[in-house]
């Protein structure tokens, strides 16, 4: 390891010698530094991302002072061991690429080999997790190191795997077994890993070898999951020779699944949720709107295009299936009942976890208290998506659409921190999965946030609005069919200055997802800003009749249509009932000020944005070099009245933020 690497990551952080002897270094956040780096593309990063990572609860003059302490302790600790690759410039710092080694990049190249002794050398490179030790240093730091890991162990076990697909004559297997040893040294309790080992043992006439891993398995999981291994696990060891010979996992490459409970992030399959739809007792004559309400939430949660949705009709009671219990499931199963109560009238909707046998909700549906049917199916499609998407933003889950659902949370977030954190995931997402469409689409959604509401922020991604139309069109073109694209596609055309086809795309993006109201909202705002107003309010009026409650930043979203409606009072009052204060939303509110004559109170309001101003964008003007495009840009409207009068409000901003004026 010594002489691969200069730093070691695995297990405790170290910095190393060429002869292996490690240097002193002051502070585990140093460290931390060169942690990062290793890990983001370039291996390059902004200072200030480093001091909002590491010092995230501290002031930026006092984290970038902390940030610098930190450099010069690296640098020092540097001479020592007669590295340099820790290079800092005043806005960003980088490691040199052509220098810097790492025992993670090492054990990747063993992988990549794969033979009997790279595995055996991979067994003994890994110390522990990467950057054991570091998970309280600083919570943003610990969220970024908690996503970071599961991506790391995603990538070893993958790496692995490629290899453990057949067991080769020459060596009795032993590059198998060598590879499985190596799974469970990074994870003792890794089922899939004794999996392998067992069904190599049986292959080669090894029972009584067989036996013992199985109970290695079982004894390793009670103690580290408090499980126990699957009934597919213990069927191996009655598996005959030959079978065990074709096993699955000793297949040729890519055309199994090593995990049982890993989903595949391969180009051709990307699987959802599931949802069983069991309909009983809706067969009979006179029940057109407990029919009519089942239809309604079906085609809301199709409309997602987020759950794999089968339906099957039972004809009463008798013949409903009886609870069943699917394990392996990363993404979740779920079973979606409906029934139709003879005594009070209503209908009966039933939500269950088939993974834990968990009722998530028990509605009982009185439409005499819904105005109409659409809000009902609306509200239980609501809760369906929240309950099935929530629990795939926990980091630990690596599948592709796990990955979307943490990058879509990350995006409402409405910070920079945040769409950094979601642009790397996507930027991985995009290397595992070329053909997953909201790929695209989230990226070209932080181009345009990024650019218009953290003007003075250094970007996360080197995309620029030359490149926009282009990502958000890649979307479309893999998937339109998909609400979210055809949206974010609506408000590139919108910065494109492309009212008609911007349109378009918002129609079909209201028309592909009606029932949500998070959707009709976005997409009624993208309405006033192409010029449709009348249709704009009305999009508004049935998403806000959809909501269970209405999300503060909406009141935004209203704000704006109000302004394309030269309502400019009513803009003043929802701009003041939305959240706190966005670049874009001050620019509504002074400039709806100044349209409705109150000029004065419009500076007033700038004067007491200043103490957010350098706070909320974090850097200074001129990291930002052409503020009258900002201001161009900023100004979605298409109507030509409209944007005249929006850009006496952008004028007064822009001055504000690239120049200081009006701050107190």
């Amino acid at each position: 390891m010594a002489n691969a690497s200069c730093f070691a990551c695995l297990g405790r952080p170290l910095l190393l010698s060429e002869n292996g002897e490690p240097a002193a270094v002051k502070t585990r956040k140093a460290l931390a530094i060169m942690g990062y780096l290793s890990r983001v593309g370039g291996m390059n990063a902004p200072r200030e991302t480093l001091a909002d990572l590491l010092w995230s609860n501290a002031e930026r003059p006092k984290a970038m002072q902390s940030l610098r302490q930190a450099l010069r302790q690296l640098k020092t600790a540097e001479q020592s061991v007669g590295h340099d690759v820790v290079h800092a410039s005043s806005n960003h710092v980088k490691l040199d690429q052509a220098t810097f080694s790492s025992d993670l990049a090492h054990l990747f190249t063993l992988l990549e080999r794969g033979g009997t002794k790279d595995f055996g050398e991979a067994e003994e490179l890994w110390r522990g997790e990467f950057l054991a030790g570091f998970e309280d240093i600083d919570p943003e730091f610990s969220d970024w190191l908690q996503v970071e890991r599961e991506r790391i162990r995603s990538e070893v076990v993958t790496a692995a795997f490629r290899h453990l697909t057949q067991v080769a004559n020459s060596d009795g297997g032993e590059q198998i077994e060598a590879g499985a040893r190596f799974l469970l040294k990074t994870d003792p309790a890794f089922e899939p890993a004794h999996r392998v080992l067992i069904r190599l043992y049986v292959a080669l006439g090894q029972g009584e070898r067989a036996r013992e891993q199985f109970k290695a398995c079982e004894r390793e999981m009670r103690i580290h999951l408090d499980a126990e291994p699957d009934e597919e696990t213990r069927a191996l060891l009655t598996e005959d020779v030959e079978e065990a010979w074709h096993m699955k996992e000793f297949k040729r490459p890519g055309e199994v699944q090593p995990m049982a409970t890993t989903l595949s992030n391969s180009d051709s399959v990307v699987r959802l949720p599931e949802i069983s739809v069991v309909s009983a007792s809706l067969s009979k004559s006179g029940l057109n709107d407990a029919i009519y309400l089942r239809e309604e939430i079906v085609s809301g949660l199709s409309s997602f295009r987020s759950f794999d949705l089968y339906q099957t009709e039972y004809f009463g009671e008798e013949n409903a299936p009886s609870p069943t219990l699917v394990e392996g499931h990363e993404l979740g199963s779920y079973l979606l009942r409906f029934r139709y109560d003879d005594r009070s009238g209503k209908v009966v909707v039933q939500f269950e976890d088939r993974g834990s046998g968990q009722i998530v909700f028990n509605d009982i549906v009185d439409l005499s208290f819904w105005n109409g049917i659409l809000p009902a199916a609306s509200h239980i499609v609501s809760r369906v998506h929240s309950h099935a998407t929530e629990r795939l933003r926990n980091p630990a889950n690596t599948s592709i659409f796990a990955r979307w659902c943490q990058v879509e949370a990350l995006l409402w977030d409405f910070t920079p921190h945040s769409d950094e954190k979601a642009m790397h995931l996507l930027n991985d997402m995009q290397k595992s999965n070329k053909q997953f469409s909201r790929t695209y689409a989230g990226k070209a959604s932080i181009i345009m946030k990024q650019a218009l509401h953290f003007p003075l922020h250094d970007r996360a991604t080197t995309e620029n609005f030359g490149e926009l139309l282009n990502t958000a069109e890649q979307a479309i073109v893999l998937d339109p069919w998909q609400a979210v694209n055809q949206r974010v596609y609506g408000w590139a055309l919108i910065l494109s200055n492309m009212p008609e086809e911007a349109r378009r795309a918002f129609y079909n993006a209201g028309r592909l997802s009606s029932a949500d109201p998070a959707n009709l909202m976005s997409v009624a705002e993208g309405l006033a800003f192409s010029g449709d107003v009348e249709e704009a309010r009305l999009t508004a009026e049935k998403a806000f009749d959809l909501f269970a409650f209405v999300p503060r930043v909406f009141y935004e979203y209203l704000a704006n249509i109000y302004f394309a409606a030269e309502d400019y009072e009513g803009a003043v009052q929802q701009i003041e009932r939305g959240t706190g204060v966005s670049v874009k939303g001050l620019t509504t509110r002074v400039a709806a000020l100044v349209c409705s004559g109150r000029r004065e109170e419009a500076i007033k309001t700038l004067e007491r944005y200043s103490e957010h101003r350098l706070s909320l964008l974090k850097s200074s003007p001129g990291d930002f070099q052409d503020p009258e495009d900002w201001r161009r840009r900023v100004n979605f409207f298409q109507n030509e009245r409209v944007r005249a009068n929006y850009d006496k409000g952008a004028e007064l901003v822009q001055r504000f933020i690239f120049k200081g004026e009006y701050s107190v």
